[in-house]
Parts: structure tokens; C-alpha cells; sequence
């Protein structure tokens, strides 16, 4: 007898503690599953660069010119969205510090911007370097509602 109410008390703790487990509130951490599909990416890049150019109604010369550059500015810029990607994962107590990291690398990002705008205007008029970005931002959004409706790129 004392050993079947000895075995139930143990039993009745187990469940408790298994059962406050599953209460905890805090976020749990994911675990990010990344799909590498570099023929997607290829493909993806190769439209970009159509929608663009066919856009900016860039010369031969200064299509030569421009690519190099515009593929440094990504990569810069790349840098910075993934720093931003790894330091805002993380939900802090504290959301003056996250928000302040935000603002940090929303200033890097315009700083990018701004310089490889410079960039683009020694390669061609000033009103097509303020195009580039813009061009960029209608992309994104074209490619968002063709996803959207199903639609191949």
C-alpha cells in the first residue's frame, strides 16, 4: 500500500512538472529551414537584371559599366541585411536596444544607398542613378504579385 501511494505521488510530480513545461510563455527559438535552390536564384537574378535594364534604358557602354558596380552595391548591401538578419532575431527584455540596432542599420542601409547612388550618376545622368533604386523597389513588389496570383517570373 505505501509503495502504490509512494508510485502515485511520483506519478502525480511528473505530470505537474511535464505539465508546467507546457506553460511557459517565453518565445521559443526556431529552427530556420533554409532551401538552397541556386538555379532559382540564378533565374531570379538573370529577371532582375532584364526588369531592370529594360527600365533604366541603360547604352551598351553604360551597361558595362553599371553591372559591376550595381553587383557591388548588392553585396554591400547584402552584408548589411544579413548583420541585421542575425542581430534581430532574438526578442530582448530590453526593446530600446533592438530598436536602436534597427535604426543602426536602417542609417548603414542609406549610407549604401547614398554612396553607390554617387556611384551610378559618374555612369550616367543623375534623374537614372535615383531610378535604380526605385526600379529595385517596383521589382520587388511585380515579383510579390506574381507570386501572389501564381504566376511564373
Amino acid at each position: 500500500m505505501k509503495k502504490l501511494i509512494r508510485n502515485s505521488v511520483i506519478l502525480l510530480l511528473l505530470c505537474t512538472g511535464v505539465s508546467a513545461l507546457a506553460q511557459r510563455r517565453y518565445p521559443r527559438p526556431r529552427k530556420e529551414v533554409v532551401v538552397v535552390r541556386p538555379n532559382a536564384n540564378k533565374k531570379l537574378d538573370n529577371v532582375k537584371r532584364e526588369y531592370m535594364a529594360q527600365h533604366l534604358g541603360l547604352s551598351a557602354v553604360q551597361s558595362r559599366v553599371f553591372w559591376p558596380i550595381y553587383d557591388q552595391y548588392q553585396r554591400d548591401l547584402d552584408k548589411v541585411l544579413s548583420l541585421r538578419r542575425a542581430n534581430n532575431t532574438d526578442v530582448e527584455p530590453n526593446g530600446a536596444d533592438q530598436f536602436d540596432r534597427e535604426l543602426n542599420y536602417q542609417q548603414k542601409i542609406t549610407a549604401t544607398q547614398k554612396h553607390y547612388y554617387h556611384e551610378f550618376s559618374k555612369i550616367m545622368p543623375p534623374e537614372k542613378a535615383s531610378q535604380v533604386f526605385k526600379i529595385e523597389r517596383d521589382f520587388k513588389f511585380e515579383l510579390l504579385r506574381r507570386l501572389k496570383e501564381g504566376r511564373e517570373l
